[in-house]
């Protein structure tokens, strides 16, 4: 049955949330986008993105200072070096941007499906930053011979959609495993 993603009543794009379901309350699958939907793929994906930006900026800093002696609790916020920055600035603006997309789930029907979360990855972005991550740690291994040459390109963007009560599952599920 396909899904709708939609902004403010514009529709963003589809999917079948076909995915295997791994956790109950999470539903998950590749994401087709429609045009307006690609342009506003920016905002929809940047909160991980600027994220990624803002640890990589701290961690810089937190070295430079390490080097100069300045030993800093974790627990005291980002020195003022990193709020000074523009990656400090996107990842504290991101969150909002997509919040103000208002993004909502429509079933089959046009009905509004009730979620907590909605949230998309760019799967070509995880891959990349995987080989970044595998060249660095074994440069003779060729991470594109992994695949196939028959085999098609993995899809460039996937949903992630949490209904209400998925939060509480996986709090107790955590639970019972830390006794």
């Amino acid at each position: 049955m396909p899904y709708t993603l939609w902004s403010r009543n514009r529709l963003l794009g589809t999917s079948e949330l076909a995915y295997r379901r791994s956790f109950p309350r999470l539903r998950v699958g590749d994401f087709a986008p429609t045009e307006l939907g690609e342009q506003l793929m920016p905002i929809i994906l940047g909160v991980g993105p600027a994220l990624n930006a803002l640890y990589d900026v701290s961690e810089r800093v937190r070295r430079e200072q390490r080097k100069k002696g300045i030993r800093r609790s974790r627990r005291a916020g980002h020195p003022a070096e990193v709020k000074r920055t523009t990656e400090y600035a996107d990842a504290m603006s991101a969150p909002n941007e997509l919040e103000s997309l208002a993004l909502e789930l429509r079933d089959q029907s046009g009905a509004v499906v009730e979620t907590d979360s909605i949230w998309l990855q760019d799967t070509y972005r995880l891959l990349a930053l995987a080989r970044d991550e595998l060249a660095e740690a074994e440069p003779d291994i060729d991470f594109d011979d992994f695949r196939e040459a028959w085999e098609p390109e993995p899809p460039r963007y996937q949903i992630y959609v949490e209904l209400p009560g998925h939060d509480k599952w996986m709090s107790r599920a955590a639970r019972r495993r830390n006794r």
